[in-house]
């Protein structure tokens, strides 16, 4: 049964970013583990409040998807030393490595995204800074990469990752 990690800053996270891709991965029976920095409670830009672990490189092999969850507190994130050791960890680790709204800014940032296509919110931002090439989508596969452009998109993002992990499930 596969795992997915899903990363949410700690406070201002967008609710639809984590939610609904949340209920179409545990809706096909995946365990899903939603980690912020600091293990307790981090909060979405809407308020909603709940508990997350702490995120810790080590573990990130013992999963098949690591995705980073967007919004307004992720946007402060992009050169966060800690966070880009994990993400290379998970790239490293052969795991779907997944972004959604500002959060593939952060992909880029930690150099992930060199020569790989990728979709974000707003423009591409750090993306082409980083030899990124920027796509004017909502949902973007590249490879074991899978990017998205913002909340509207959701549904569509976790359904881009769910495709991956199908074909990776014998």
């Amino acid at each position: 049964m596969p795992k997915i990690l899903m990363w949410v800053a700690q406070e201002g996270f967008r609710d639809e970013e984590l939610f609904e891709p949340q209920e179409a991965f545990r809706a096909r029976g995946h365990i899903v583990d939603v980690v912020s920095h600091a293990a307790g409670t981090a909060v979405s830009k809407a308020g909603a409040r709940l508990t997350v672990g702490a995120l810790s490189c080590d573990e990130v092999s013992r999963y098949d998807a690591f995705l980073l969850v967007g919004g307004p507190g992720s946007m402060s994130l992009a050169q966060d030393a800690r966070l880009h050791h994990c993400i290379v960890a998970a790239r490293d680790a052969g795991l779907i490595v997944g972004a959604i709204c500002f959060s593939p800014n952060i992909l880029a940032a930690a150099g992930v995204l060199d020569g790989r296509r990728a979709s974000v919110w707003n423009g591409p931002g750090l993306l082409e800074q980083h030899g990124c090439r920027w796509e004017r989508s909502d949902v973007c596969t590249d490879g074991d990469l899978v990017t998205a452009n913002g909340p509207a998109a959701s549904v569509a993002w976790a359904q881009a990752v769910l495709d991956l992990l199908e074909r990776r499930t014998p």
